[in-house]
């Protein structure tokens, strides 16, 4: 299937936790921040999400990215 993993740069403090919680290290930090950079490898299992002190994360299945694109493409 397959995730698209989005980081909001305003919301991320650079605290490191969803790339301490992320079993297939998903995320780098760069510049203090958080950047997804091996979105290929997110399962979807949620945890830097739970663990991230500001919700600044957001991941979105793919196959529904495709869909959202379809629907609402100008």
């Amino acid at each position: 299937m397959g995730y698209k993993v989005h980081v909001d740069q305003v919301k991320c403090i650079g605290c490191a936790q969803c790339y301490a919680v992320c079993p297939n290290k998903v995320f780098v930090i760069d510049d203090k921040k958080s950047i997804p950079a091996n979105t290929d490898k997110c399962v979807g299992c949620r945890a830097c999400i739970v663990r991230c002190p500001t919700a600044a994360i957001v991941i979105i299945p793919r196959d529904v990215e495709a869909l959202y694109a379809r629907f609402y493409a100008t």
